[in-house]
């Protein structure tokens, strides 16, 4: 098994590139320093940032496969999540919040094995139901994606549908869970495991 923990970016990079879950974990937690820093000074809530965050790992997520072609990846992703940061403010009118200090222990994975268990069986246990609530078609296209591992290219080819359509619809359908998860007052760390799940 990787040690991830002895890997630097660029390995990490290439790792999520191909679709390993766990290296993303990984690659988020050594650029979310960086990424909370710069998104408090634009953003100016921890609430926000919190957001912004999420919907930036989603898309790096989604669009993974497009690190291979990438020269400067931190950079890449910072493009990502400044996007989302001016789009955050275009859709609030511009309207800052109180400045607030993050709590570090809110977005840092927990080291405590036995938590870390519950947290996985708990979160794994709303995602099935927030599978559940998908429309048929999202779920098919999550099911196909999440349990038999197959790729958006693969999904379209099985489906008879265009990769752009089973993109957008695999989007969708993760957006909603994690509108359930953060529903059922779960944080950062349960969309990073989350994401770690798709490890394969």
């Amino acid at each position: 098994m990787p040690q991830y923990h002895e890997m630097n970016e660029q390995a990490l990079v290439a790792l999520v590139a191909n679709g390993d879950g766990l290296a993303f974990k990984h690659l988020y937690r050594l650029l979310l320093p960086h990424l909370a820093g710069t998104g408090i000074k634009i953003l100016r809530s921890k609430e926000a940032v919190s957001e912004v965050i999420q919907e930036c790992l989603l898309r790096v997520w989604m669009n993974r496969e497009k690190l291979r072609d990438v020269r400067h990846p931190r950079a890449w992703i910072f493009r990502i999540y400044s996007n989302e940061c001016f789009r955050y403010l275009r859709k609030n009118g511009l309207q800052y919040l109180p400045i607030e200090t993050l709590q570090e222990s809110e977005l840092s994975c927990s080291h405590n094995n036995a938590e870390r268990t519950y947290a996985m069986r708990e979160t794994q246990q709303l995602i099935y139901k927030a599978v559940t609530s998908l429309s048929p078609r999202q779920r098919e296209i999550y099911t196909l994606s999440r349990e038999r591992g197959l790729k958006i290219p693969e999904i379209a080819t099985h489906l008879g549908l265009t990769s752009k359509y089973v993109k957008k619809t695999l989007i969708v359908a993760l957006q909603s869970i994690r509108q359930r998860l953060l529903e059922a007052g779960k944080s950062l760390t349960a969309l990073i495991l989350f994401i770690s799940m798709f490890h394969r």
